[in-house]
C-alpha cells in the first residue's frame, strides 16, 4: 500500500488562509462574552507553561472589570478556553472539541520586530469591521504587571480592552505617529482657544492636554511646522478619564471611550487628525461601538447587577485530533459534467494523502434521503483504503441536504461540540428537512462547515450556512479553467490543529493542463524552502499523461514518476534538501479533448526557519446581498514567519459566474481597500460585482529584487527576498443582487499638511490619489475646499457655498490633475490673509466621470502664522517626577556605568536622558538573557552629536571577541538589533565638545 505521508499537502492551509473576519464563535448573552478564545501557539515552548496560564487568568480578569466599566457596564468577559498546543502533553486540560488557533480571538506567539512585546491587532477592514485576532507575546503575558511594562505598554487591563475594541467593534488609534511618512502627526493645529500652545498633541481627551514638549523639539525651517519626530509627555498633574484608544500613557488613567454626545464628559475630538478620525469618518469610537450588534437597540442595556466579573477560565487540548464528516450529494444532477467522478478521485486523494494520522473522519450521502457510509474512524495506515472505498462513485433520487447534516451532527454529537462538516452539493434541494431547519443545530453544536457548491445550481443556502456556522466556501465551475476541488478539501484542512512554523507545507504552484501536447513551466524554490519538495500530477486518465520530468536549476533532471493508480495522481519528490533557483518541467500529454492534468508543487522550509505564506481571503464574507452596499475587499497578507513581506507582486485572480478570468493587482499603498501602507497586507475593492452567482479568487505572488522582509533593518541592511512564487486559494463568495452601477472614487484617509509658508499665505498638502471606481484607476478630478468652520466640510455640507473650492488661480506650486490610484499627490495652494487667530480647515472630494463623488476626506487644519518654536530647556539634571519617564528599574543604565543586565527585559538610556549627556564618556552595558534566546534592541529615540559621538552594539561580551552590530550616531533611528547568542554588548562614546544633544533611548527584550 501506498505510503500516505509522502506528499505533505496535509498542513497547507494552515499556513496560508484566514477567514476569521467572516465570524466568531463568540456571543454575549445578558451583559458576559462568552467563549472567548485564547490559543498559544505550538512554537511556544511549555518550560513555564503553568505561569503562563496563571498570568493569562489574571490578565483577562483585570481586562473584564475594564471592560464592564469601558462599556458602561453592558459588558464583562463571563467565560475564556485556553487553547493549549497539542505538544503540552504534562499540563492539565481538558479534551478540546471545537477550538482552534487559526480562529482563536486572542493569540499568544512569539514577537515580530515590528511590535516587539507590544499588544496588537490585525485589522483588514475599515471602520466596524471586526478584526481577525489580538496577538500577544509570551513575554508580554508574564510580565504585564511589571513595572516596566505598564510604563512601556500602559496598565495591562486597559491594553487590552483597547485591543479588544478594534477586534470587535473595528475601531482604531486616538494618536498621531512620528516620521515623515505617517499622514497622522504627533502635533495638530486645534482651534480651542482654552489651548495656549501653537500646536497640541494629537489625541481624544476629556480634559484639556496638558503635556510638555520633548528636549530637541523645533521648528522645521522647510515645512514651518514642528519636525515630525517631535514629541512630548505628559506631567503626572495630567489625569483624564478618556479615551482608552488615545495615547498608551494616558491609560494611568483613562478608563472610557470618547462619544458623540453633546452633554457627554467624555467628548469626542473630532478635529484631530488620527486614524480613527480619518477611517471612520469623525465618528466617535463609543457611537461605532454601540451600533455594534452586541449593544444596538436595547441589546444588552446596561446592569449594575453583575456582582462578579472574573471569567471562568478552561484549560483544552487537542488528544485525539480534529473530527471530520464529508457529506456528498449523490443525487442524479451529480451525473452532470462528471460531478460524480471527480468527486469521488478528489475525496479518495484527500483522504490517502492530505488527512494526517489521528483525524477522525466519517463519510456521510445522501439523495431523498442520507446514508451513512462510515462512522468517525481514526485516520491511520490501516483505516485510510478502507475509508476510500467508502466514498460514493454512484448518483441516485432527489436532493435531501438537510438529512445529510442531521447524520453528521448524530455522527460527532457523541464527542461533544465541535467538528468540521464537508459538505459537497450541486443541486438545489427539494426535500425535507431543509437547510434553515438544522442550522441552528448546527449553531448550537459549534460544527463549522465547509461548503462546496459543484456547478451553478447548487443551492445558495449554503454560503450563508458557511457564514453562520464559521466556516468557508468553495465553488466548483464545470466549465471553469482550473480545477479547484483540492483547492477545496485542502482547505477545509484549517481547522486541524496547529503545528510549528518549520512544519508547515507551503504551496509554491498549482495549475490545470488540458488541450495540448507537451506544456513547459517553471517553479521558484527560494532560500526559505526546499525541504520535500514535491512536484505532484493528478489526472483524470492515466494514459493522458504520457510524461512528466523536473531540471534543477544545476540541470540535473529527475524523471521518474511514481504512480498512486487508485488515487489517479503521480509524483516526482525531490530528495533532500533542494537547491534554490528556477525549476523547469515538461508535461506531455495525450490529444483528448475532454480529460486534463493539474500539476501542484509543494515544499517545506529549509530548516528551522519559517516560509514565506500566503493568506488570501474576502473578509466580507462568503455572501453579497447587495454589490451596491456591501463592498468586497480582495486581501492576501504576506508573510516570512511573523514578519511582513513588503514589495511583493500580487494578484488576484477573480473567476466570474460566466468563467471569464480577471487579474486584479492587490497593492499596499494605504489606499481605499488598504488601511495602512507598506505593512505587508495587499488589498483592492473587487468592481466588477456585475453578474450574480459565484466567484472565486486564488491569489498568486511574486518576488523581485526589490522585495524585502519587514524585520527592522535600515535599507543597507534589511533582508532582499529576491524571486520567489506563491500561490493560494481565497475560496469563493456569491452575490445575490449584482451591481447595476458604478462605484464612486474611494474616500480619501490620509491627507496632511506638509508645510505652510507665512509670507505666501500658502499651505502645502499632499494624499494618495483615490480611483476612478473606489481605488481602481484614474479619478477625473479633485474638488479642494477650505473654510473657517469645521461643519463646513461635513458630508452634508460639502456641496453648498459655505466652504471655499480652491481653483487653479489658487495654486502655487503643484497640480490638481489627478494621478493614478496609490500614487502621492502634493498641491500648494494660497490662502485669504486672516487674523492670526482664523484656524482653516481643508478637505477634498474625487469626482469620476460618471459624476459620482467621493465622501468627503479626513478632514485637515492649519494657521497661516509662523510657530513659535517649542518652549523645551535642556536639562542639567535627570528629569524628576514632574513628566512621564521611565522608572527606576534595575535593569536599565540607571544602575551605572559598565553594568551587566541579566533580566528578560529592559531599559537602556543615554545619561541624563532626555538631554545633554558627559563628555569623553566611553561606557559599555552588558546584556545577558537566560540562554538559548537572543537579545533584540530597539531604539525608540535618537539624537547624538554627529560625527563625534556613537554608539555601538557588538554581538557578544566584549568589543575584542564580539562582531560589531551596529556604530550609530546623528538623529536617525536604526533599525533593530539582533544578537545571534544570549549575549550583547552596547558601548556609548562622545568627545570632549559640549552639546545639547537629546541622547538616545533603547530597550531590549529576549527573542
Amino acid at each position: 500500500m501506498m505510503v500516505h505521508h509522502h506528499l505533505p499537502l496535509v498542513l497547507l492551509l494552515l499556513c496560508c488562509l484566514s477567514f476569521h473576519a467572516s465570524g466568531s464563535r463568540v456571543n454575549i448573552t445578558n451583559n458576559g462574552y462568552r467563549d472567548i478564545v485564547i490559543a498559544i501557539s505550538p512554537d511556544v515552548k511549555a518550560d513555564h507553561a503553568d505561569d503562563l496560564l496563571d498570568k493569562i487568568k489574571l490578565l483577562i480578569t483585570e481586562a473584564s472589570a475594564v471592560l464592564y466599566e469601558a462599556t458602561r457596564h453592558r459588558s464583562y468577559i463571563e467565560s475564556v478556553n485556553i487553547l493549549i498546543p497539542q505538544t503540552w502533553v504534562n499540563v492539565t486540560a481538558n479534551a478540546s472539541t471545537w477550538e482552534n488557533f487559526q480562529d482563536a480571538e486572542i493569540q499568544i506567539d512569539l514577537s515580530n520586530w515590528k511590535f516587539g512585546d507590544r499588544p496588537y491587532t490585525v485589522q483588514l477592514g475599515g471602520c466596524g469591521d471586526p478584526g481577525e485576532y489580538i496577538h500577544l507575546t509570551p513575554d508580554y503575558v508574564m510580565n504585564f504587571d511589571s513595572e516596566f511594562n505598564i510604563f512601556e505598554f500602559g496598565p495591562a487591563g486597559k491594553v487590552i480592552v483597547r485591543e479588544w475594541a478594534r477586534l470587535r467593534y473595528g475601531v482604531f488609534e486616538e494618536h498621531g505617529y512620528t516620521g515623515d511618512e505617517t499622514p497622522f502627526p504627533m502635533f495638530y493645529r486645534s482651534a480651542s482657544t482654552q489651548q495656549s500652545t501653537d500646536l497640541v498633541p494629537n489625541v481624544c481627551s476629556d480634559k484639556l492636554v496638558e503635556f510638555n514638549y520633548d528636549y530637541g523639539c523645533h521648528v522645521d525651517p522647510q515645512t514651518g511646522l514642528y519636525d515630525t519626530n517631535c514629541t512630548y509627555s505628559f506631567p503626572d498633574q495630567f489625569k483624564p478619564v478618556s479615551s482608552i484608544m488615545s495615547d498608551y500613557r494616558m491609560l494611568s488613567s483613562a478608563m472610557h471611550f470618547c462619544d458623540d454626545e453633546e452633554s457627554s464628559v467624555h467628548k469626542h475630538n473630532r478635529e484631530a487628525p488620527n486614524k480613527h478620525n480619518a477611517v471612520c469618518d469623525t465618528q466617535s469610537v463609543w457611537s461605532v461601538i454601540s451600533r455594534h450588534a452586541d449593544f444596538v437597540g436595547n441589546n444588552n442595556l446596561p446592569t449594575n447587577i453583575i456582582a462578579n466579573s472574573k471569567p471562568t477560565f478552561n484549560v483544552v487540548r487537542v488528544f485525539d485530533g480534529a473530527r471530520y464528516v464529508l457529506v456528498t450529494d449523490v443525487s442524479s444532477s451529480m451525473t452532470s459534467s462528471d460531478r460524480i467522478g471527480r468527486l469521488y478521485d478528489a475525496a479518495r486523494r484527500w483522504i490517502q494523502y492530505d488527512i494526517p494520522d489521528g483525524t477522525s473522519l466519517g463519510i456521510v450521502k445522501f439523495h431523498s434521503y442520507a446514508t451513512v457510509l462510515s462512522n468517525l474512524t481514526v485516520v491511520n495506515d490501516e483505516t485510510r483504503q478502507q475509508l476510500m472505498d467508502k466514498v460514493p462513485n454512484r448518483t441516485e433520487g432527489s436532493t435531501c441536504i438537510g438529512c445529510g447534516l442531521q447524520y453528521a451532527i448524530n455522527i460527532l454529537k457523541p464527542s461533544g461540540n465541535g467538528g468540521v462538516i464537508v459538505l459537497v452539493t450541486d443541486g438545489g434541494e427539494n426535500v425535507y428537512p431543509y437547510i434553515r431547519d438544522v442550522t441552528p443545530a448546527l449553531i448550537a453544536a459549534q460544527i463549522q462547515v465547509v461548503s462546496i457548491a459543484f456547478g451553478r445550481d447548487a443551492e445558495n443556502e449554503i454560503e450563508n450556512l458557511a457564514t453562520k456556522t464559521n466556516g468557508k466556501s468553495y465553488f466548483i465551475n464545470d466549465n471553469g479553467s482550473n480545477d479547484e476541488l483540492n483547492d477545496a478539501f485542502t482547505g477545509s484542512l484549517t481547522y486541524l490543529p496547529a503545528v510549528p512554523s518549520e512544519n508547515l507545507t507551503v504551496l509554491l504552484f498549482q495549475k490545470k493542463y488540458q488541450k495540448g501536447n507537451q506544456f513547459q513551466d517553471s517553479v521558484i524554490v527560494d532560500w526559505t524552502v526546499g525541504r520535500n519538495l514535491t512536484f505532484r500530477v493528478d489526472y483524470t486518465n492515466k494514459n493522458y499523461l504520457q510524461g512528466f520530468s523536473v531540471k534543477s536549476p544545476s540541470g540535473q533532471v529527475y524523471s521518474a514518476l511514481t504512480y498512486d493508480d487508485p488515487a489517479k495522481m503521480a509524483y516526482i519528490e525531490i530528495p533532500g534538501v533542494a537547491e534554490d533557483g528556477i525549476w523547469n518541467f515538461t508535461l506531455t500529454v495525450g490529444t483528448s479533448s475532454s480529460d486534463y492534468v493539474n500539476v501542484i508543487v509543494t515544499t517545506k522550509s529549509k530548516s528551522d526557519s519559517a516560509p514565506i505564506t500566503v493568506e488570501c481571503s474576502v473578509p466580507s464574507g462568503t455572501v453579497v446581498v447587495d454589490a451596491a452596499i456591501t463592498l468586497v475587499r480582495l486581501v492576501a497578507v504576506v508573510k516570512q514567519g511573523r514578519n511582513r513581506v513588503i514589495g511583493a507582486n500580487v494578484q488576484a485572480y477573480v473567476e466570474r459566474p460566466d468563467t471569464a478570468l480577471q487579474v486584479i493587482d492587490l497593492v499596499d499603498t494605504g489606499v481605499g481597500a488598504d488601511t495602512a501602507k507598506s505593512d505587508g497586507i495587499y488589498s483592492r475593492f473587487y468592481i466588477d460585482l456585475t453578474q450574480a452567482g459565484r466567484y472565486t479568487l486564488v491569489c498568486v505572488v511574486n518576488g523581485s529584487q526589490s522585495s524585502y522582509i519587514d524585520d527592522g533593518e535600515d535599507q543597507q541592511q534589511r533582508t532582499t527576498m529576491g524571486e520567489f512564487n506563491r500561490v493560494q486559494s481565497g475560496g469563493a463568495f456569491r452575490v445575490e443582487k449584482p451591481l447595476v452601477t458604478t462605484y464612486p472614487p474611494s474616500r480619501v484617509t490620509d491627507l496632511k499638511i506638509v508645510s505652510m509658508q507665512v509670507d505666501q499665505m500658502s499651505v502645502t498638502i499632499e494624499w494618495t490619489a483615490t480611483g476612478q471606481q473606489l481605488d481602481q484607476g484614474i479619478a477625473k478630478e479633485y474638488q479642494i475646499k477650505y473654510s473657517n468652520v469645521f461643519d463646513h466640510l461635513m458630508d452634508n455640507n460639502f456641496n453648498s457655498t459655505l466652504a471655499v473650492q480652491f481653483g487653479p488661480q489658487d495654486i502655487v506650486d503643484g497640480s490638481l490633475q489627478p494621478l493614478q490610484s496609490g500614487s502621492k499627490q502634493r498641491v500648494s495652494f494660497s490662502l485669504p490673509k486672516a487674523p492670526e487667530n482664523v484656524t482653516y480647515y481643508i478637505a477634498a472630494r474625487a469626482i469620476n466621470d460618471k459624476s459620482a463623488s467621493s465622501n468627503t476626506s479626513n478632514i485637515v487644519s492649519v494657521q497661516i502664522v509662523r510657530v513659535k518654536p517649542p518652549p523645551t530647556q535642556p536639562p542639567t539634571t535627570r528629569a524628576t517626577t514632574t513628566t512621564t519617564k521611565a522608572p527606576e528599574i534595575t535593569t536599565s543604565v540607571n544602575t551605572g556605568c559598565n553594568s551587566v543586565l541579566t533580566s528578560s527585559s529592559g531599559l537602556l538610556t543615554s545619561p541624563d536622558y532626555p538631554g545633554p549627556y558627559p563628555n569623553n564618556y566611553d561606557c559599555k552595558w552588558t546584556v545577558r538573557v537566560a540562554p538559548p534566546s537572543k537579545i533584540r534592541l530597539t531604539f525608540s529615540h535618537f539624537d547624538i552629536e554627529s560625527p563625534y559621538d556613537f554608539v555601538e552594539v557588538y554581538d557578544g561580551p566584549s568589543t575584542s571577541f564580539g562582531h560589531l552590530l551596529l556604530k550609530h550616531t546623528g538623529a536617525t533611528v536604526p533599525g533593530v538589533v539582533v544578537s545571534s547568542s544570549n549575549e550583547m554588548l552596547v558601548r556609548f562614546v562622545t568627545d570632549g565638545t559640549g552639546n545639547y544633544f537629546r541622547g538616545w533611548r533603547a530597550t531590549y527584550t529576549s527573542a
